[in-house]
């Protein structure tokens, strides 16, 4: 039942009424992005300054067939966003990435395995996010739309930095101190493979 609704969901696109099974599979596009908000204490908090980190998610693809999705991206690859110094923006990462934060030597990579079950307009992304080896389970709104052969799907999840096994942390000397709470946004742009 859901395969059928899924197909119906993606008609049109590209200017074919129906799918065949080639025409079923869409790859992430690489200027897909994952974004990380986080809530800032301290002076930060003060001057207004809430840290949002960014990371691009390995290639992929989505078969409409089965609804699955799975998406990785590197804990190196992720970096803070806005107008922080070349050093501030260093010890941030070195502090994200340490033993006590993401463990990215032991934990290189964070994971999300769902399954999509929705409308060309919109759905649930329900599944795990995969955190320091450790899968939580999670369910997200998507919104979708149509950009010619492209769909591009934008979902968010809140919860708590204790909820993913990791403690809110202090860095750049104790002025940045992060409350317990984190939005991931994941803005995705699926495409056909060039070749079926």
């Amino acid at each position: 039942m859901m395969k059928a609704a899924t197909a119906r969901a993606f008609d049109g696109i590209g200017g074919r009424d129906t799918f065949s099974s080639p025409w079923m599979r869409f790859e992430l596009s690489p200027d897909s992005r994952v974004f990380i908000d986080l809530r800032a204490t301290g002076l930060l908090r003060a001057v207004g300054h809430d840290p949002t980190l960014s990371a691009r998610p390995e290639p992929t693809s989505l078969d409409l067939e089965d609804g699955e999705v799975v998406v990785r991206f590197q804990v190196a690859d992720i970096e803070p966003q806005g107008d922080l110094t070349e050093s501030d923006r260093r010890k941030m990462t070195d502090n994200m990435r340490s033993a006590e934060v993401l463990d990215a030597q032991r934990f290189p990579v964070i994971e999300v395995r769902a399954r999509y079950e929705g409308t060309a307009e919109g759905g649930e992304l329900r599944g795990e996010l995969v955190v320091r080896g450790q899968p939580r389970r999670f369910a997200a709104t998507v919104r979708a739309t149509k950009q010619w052969d492209v769909i591009v799907a934008a979902a968010t999840w809140e919860a708590k930095l204790t909820d993913l096994g990791i403690k809110p942390f202090k860095a750049l000397l104790g002025a940045l101190k992060l409350e317990n709470w984190i939005r991931l946004r994941m803005e995705a742009r699926f495409k056909r493979p060039s070749t079926p």
